[in-house]
């Protein structure tokens, strides 16, 4: 299978690592052209609890060959998920898209600026982080889940390939038939908990330490929650807020991706997390004052650093 997997962040480079394994002739698109330079100049090390390796993928400005290409993941901030699909529709790329992006809405967006193309919406909970531009850190295991969306169907079979090339790569992988519940299940946990650790500037583990943060994040999740019940999508937990505090544990030393985008003074994914949920809950009459007001510090905090970076 030729994959191009478009954003060469942390989790663009774990999955390169992962499937460069199996055969896959893997591609980066990148729209920086130093990064890309540097990654092409230097390759790519992939460090984490079981393994240490630097490989090579090429790493292009823009799709290239797109007919060349069965899949594209989409694995960009995002608030770049706009910009990169008008592109990735305007190099000529008609195959399936792949999108494991944090936050909600990032495949109606891909749907609307890619129309031919069937779309598959998912999440992965792996850790990864970057030590540098072209050095990535598994920070966990985790679970990768996807399906299709109302827009198209990829051919027959090629869900369950794609499926058996990344447990071949050592990932572990599940189906759905509802990729809307899962998003919106991460979403709960992304919003309990990345706004806070970028607030107060600490690990995950921390949250649940610090009384007054996890009464604040059980607050964050059940207003999330209303809305998803509001929204009439099933539930992927019985008890999120539970299941938040469990991520916690699992990732205590872990640091989230909101921290680390603050703390490099890059722009958040607050407004596809906890300002989703405000949005949301503003059009179906439930009230979000606690994400509402983190929305707002995370904000704040973004133009104080002068986070604009796309």
């Amino acid at each position: 299978m030729n994959i191009a997997i478009i954003g060469p962040g942390a989790v663009g480079l774990l999955l390169a690592g992962y499937l460069n394994k199996t055969g896959a002739n893997i591609t980066l698109v990148d729209h920086l052209p130093d990064r890309a330079d540097k990654l092409n100049a230097d390759g790519i090390r992939w460090e984490g609890k079981d393994a240490d390796f630097s490989f090579r993928v090429p790493v292009t400005m823009g799709m290239k060959e797109p007919d060349k290409k069965d899949l594209a993941i989409i694995c960009v901030k995002a608030y770049s998920t706009d910009i990169a699909t008008r592109e990735l529709h305007q190099s000529g790329y008609r195959g399936p898209v792949l999108t494991l992006q944090n936050g909600v809405g990032n495949a109606e967006i891909i749907g609307r600026n890619c129309p031919v193309s069937p779309v598959i919406a998912g999440i992965t909970s792996e850790g990864a982080n970057l030590a540098a531009d072209n050095h990535v850190r598994h920070a966990g295991r985790g679970k990768t889940s996807f399906g299709p969306v109302e827009q198209g169907r990829p051919g027959p079979g090629f869900l369950e390939e794609l499926a058996s090339i990344m447990r071949d790569a050592g990932l572990d992988v599940e189906l759905s038939t509802d990729p809307q519940s899962l998003v919106w299940g991460k979403v709960l946990v992304n919003a309990g908990i990345n706004a806070l650790t970028a607030i107060l500037s600490v690990q995950n583990g921390r949250l649940l330490e610090i009384d007054p943060a996890r009464e604040l994040m059980a607050r964050l999740v059940r207003e999330g929650q209303e809305v998803v019940r509001r929204k009439k999508i099933s539930q992927v937990y019985d008890d999120p807020v539970a299941r938040v505090a469990e991520v916690c544990r699992l990732t205590a030393a872990n640091y989230s991706s909101m921290y680390m985008d603050m703390k490099h003074g890059r722009r958040t994914e607050i407004d596809y997390i906890n300002g989703a949920i405000v949005r949301e809950g503003a059009s179906l009459g439930a009230p979000c004052p606690c994400n509402e007001t983190v929305t707002g510090i995370i904000r704040s905090l973004e133009q104080i650093k002068g986070a604009f970076q796309r």
